[in-house]
């Protein structure tokens, strides 16, 4: 593929993350409404959350699918799902309804990250993988800011069912843009045959070390997003837009940094960048579950998003190393298991804990600990250090 066609495939490849990332951001940024227009209990957030599930089992098939040929279409797929499933929103009144929504969501989301970031790693190697990696999650991640800067303050303005049908129409041009890169840049040239596939247990094997720090990083965002805004809303006063905004400076600083990644990485190391990113990300948790003053969460934020967000590319990279291209959709549709469905099941669990304390700030302390357990075991461990040698080709 020429350099032109594969920085095409980049760009393509990130503006699916930042739609799917952003349609599943857009409902999170709605919480602090829903609550009151629907009266769920933080428990009935803890199982939107759980939903993820549904990607943890579903993108695992989609992993393998990625693996055994040529997956032209796979993210357009998705985000025709995305789309289909913030359109059934327009008919939802009640829980029920919101989590089948939530359920179709899922699927579609199951797609984007085993196909876009393992065809990421199958065109680019060394420096540019990491790079491109950074440019990928940035792009990702201002998908989120633009959906948590807007969501509450449309849902406010003109009701909560319109930024769902904002979203439906960005995915339904991720589809129109996909489908004319693949058309001018045909992407049968990296595909793997049925033989050549590795063993899933094999592929198991290799990215199971990373398993508990990948999970707790699933953790640290997912919590932070279902229960931070309705913390500020429900306990503190503040309004959705406004707390939803505070949020979105949180992941705007973590877009900046991860751009950065791949100079961060040569310069201090990938294993430094996850140690000192999950302590730090501890600390922040404590805070916000101590203040919420505007001044300090805004700080606090800052320094919470700077650091978490590098922590998602530095993994990435570590599985790349760990594995061969032969494995990686397969590989990454496991990673993202772990970091969604541990995600998903802490969700959940601080929901009930929430509901138990009626104070959804107690999620802040679960996270801390997960975030200073994550930093002990790879300080231990050692497992994303630089110096690893590359997988063989064969």
């Amino acid at each position: 593929m020429s350099d032109k066609g594969k920085k095409g495939l980049l760009y393509v490849i990130s503006y699916h993350h930042a739609c799917n990332d952003g349609t599943l951001m857009t409902l999170v940024a709605l919480l602090p409404i829903l609550v009151v227009e629907m009266d769920l209990s933080y428990s009935e957030i803890g199982l939107l959350g759980l939903g993820l599930v549904i990607t943890v089992v579903f993108q695992l098939v989609v992993g393998n699918a990625a693996d055994r040929m040529a997956s032209k279409y796979l993210l357009e797929i998705g985000a025709a799902l995305m789309a289909a499933s913030f359109m059934m929103v327009l008919l939802v009144n009640d829980f029920v309804g919101l989590f089948a929504a939530v359920i179709a969501m899922r699927l579609g989301a199951s797609f984007y990250h085993p196909v876009g970031i393992s065809w990421i790693t199958k065109v680019y190697s060394g420096q540019n993988l990491e790079n491109s990696l950074g440019v990928q999650s940035g792009i990702g991640n201002l998908g989120v800011i633009v959906a948590l800067a807007t969501s509450g303050y449309l849902g406010e303005a003109f009701g909560w069912k319109t930024p769902c049908v904002l979203w439906a129409v960005l995915n339904l041009v991720a589809i129109a843009l996909g489908t004319a890169a693949i058309r001018a840049e045909p992407l049968e040239k990296t595909r793997t045959t049925t033989t050549a596939k590795r063993p899933i247990t094999e592929t198991l094997k290799k990215v199971a070390p990373l398993s508990i720090p990948v999970a707790a990083g699933g953790a640290l965002y997912q919590v932070t997003s279902y229960y931070g805004p309705v913390n500020l809303t429900s306990m503190h006063g503040w309004s959705a837009g406004s707390a939803d905004l505070v949020f979105a400076i949180w992941i705007g600083v973590g877009t900046i940094t991860s751009y950065y990644f791949g100079r961060m990485s040569h310069r201090y190391g990938g294993h430094a960048i996850l140690v000192w990113g999950y302590l730090i990300s501890a600390a922040a948790a404590i805070l916000l579950f101590l203040t919420a003053e505007w001044y300090l969460v805004v700080i606090v934020l800052g320094a919470f998003g700077a650091v978490l967000f590098l922590t998602y590319p530095a993994l990435f990279s570590a599985v790349t190393r760990a594995t061969h291209a032969r494995e990686r959709g397969a590989a990454f549709g496991l990673v993202f298991g772990f970091q969604l469905g541990g995600g998903a099941f802490v969700v959940y669990l601080c929901g009930v804990f929430a509901d138990v304390a009626d104070n959804p700030a107690v999620s802040f302390l679960v996270i801390a600990a997960l975030g200073i357990g994550s930093a002990l075991i790879i300080a231990a461990s050692g497992s994303a250090r630089p110096s690893e040698p590359a997988p063989s080709p064969d």
